[in-house]
């Protein structure tokens, strides 16, 4: 593993440091189509404006996932404004042999990120590749706000809201309009792509954790424990396929945690961030156009200095 960080005056210098990095562990930059590859993984890195947006692909030139998901601005609903993406940003970069994660910090307290990578699930007819970021591309303008709490977030009919968590999203699916922040290429029953097909979005990963997620923190010791980041595909008769289960990266809870701050168990250490700001006062994040996610956040494994 290989962690890298710096600073970034706009999100073309962010991309550049995400291609160096990945390149210096065993990825392939094709500038021309903006993709970079290893193996079977495929993501087109794409700039627009001030948005990082990324495209899942099944080879360099096809098999496009059906939208892309992507880091940038946010302004959020006029009651609950998202602060502005001030640059610089501090950048943290995870490489790993098959698990990727890029982290952006700004106005002090507010962090953005996007990930992709293979799935460890054995036997998936697809790739297994999964990808992820703060935001979807229907999730910009004026009125776009945050949805998330312990038991999921989005919404099952507006596109006005966005859930800037992995796997996490329970609401939207049918559209773009309501598009994902999480995918994976698994292929099973032929679906290529799954984000979803209806209005409860199936790929949904926290969903299972519900109970463990509201129960966080311990109060006897005020630690979190660390809980798996997988997702699931609903398919015939009611049944539910595993279809992406991360080696690198956990859901947890930061009450007790800083954005930024590392913790060890065992032999590993973890770096623990938001999935967007945190806020101890509203430790279940909002359910409505809001502009922060509470204490619900994530880990990444650390092997930095």
């Amino acid at each position: 593993m290989a962690y890298y960080s710096g600073t970034a005056n706009d999100m073309t210098a962010v991309r550049s440091a995400l291609v160096a990095a990945c390149t210096s562990e065993g990825w392939t930059w094709n500038a021309g189509e903006e993709v970079l590859h290893k193996d079977t993984m495929f993501v087109r890195l794409q700039l627009s404006g001030e948005y990082l947006r990324l495209l899942g692909r099944t080879g360099l030139t096809t098999g496009d996932a059906p939208h892309v998901v992507q880091m940038g601005p946010f302004t959020g609903y006029s009651g609950t404004p998202l602060p502005a993406l001030d640059w610089p940003v501090g950048y943290e970069l995870f490489v790993f042999e098959a698990e990727v994660y890029c982290i952006i910090n700004y106005n002090v307290d507010v962090y953005q990120w996007c990930a992709f990578g293979q799935s460890t699930v054995d036997n998936l007819p697809g790739s297994g590749m999964w990808l992820g970021a703060s935001g979807n591309k229907a999730a910009t303008g004026y009125s776009y706000g945050i949805s998330i709490s312990p038991a999921g977030g989005g919404s099952s009919y507006s596109t006005n809201v966005f859930c800037p968590a992995l796997f996490w999203r329970s609401g939207g699916g049918t559209a773009a309009g309501h598009a994902t922040e999480s995918l994976v290429y698994s292929d099973l029953d032929t679906h290529g792509w799954w984000w979803g097909t209806t209005y409860n979005c199936s790929n949904i990963g926290v969903d299972a954790l519900k109970p463990l997620v509201n129960i966080l923190p311990n109060d006897w010791n005020s630690e979190a424990i660390l809980l798996p980041i997988r997702a699931y595909k609903a398919r015939f008769e009611n049944r539910i396929s595993l279809i992406a289960d991360l080696d690198h990266a956990r859901y947890t809870r930061l009450d007790h945690y800083t954005p930024g701050q590392v913790i060890t168990i065992g032999s590993d250490r973890w770096k623990i961030f938001p999935w967007y700001r945190k806020n101890i006062t509203g430790r279940d994040g909002f359910s409505w156009r809001g502009n922060h996610t509470g204490t619900l956040g994530w880990a990444i494994r650390y092997e930095g200095p």
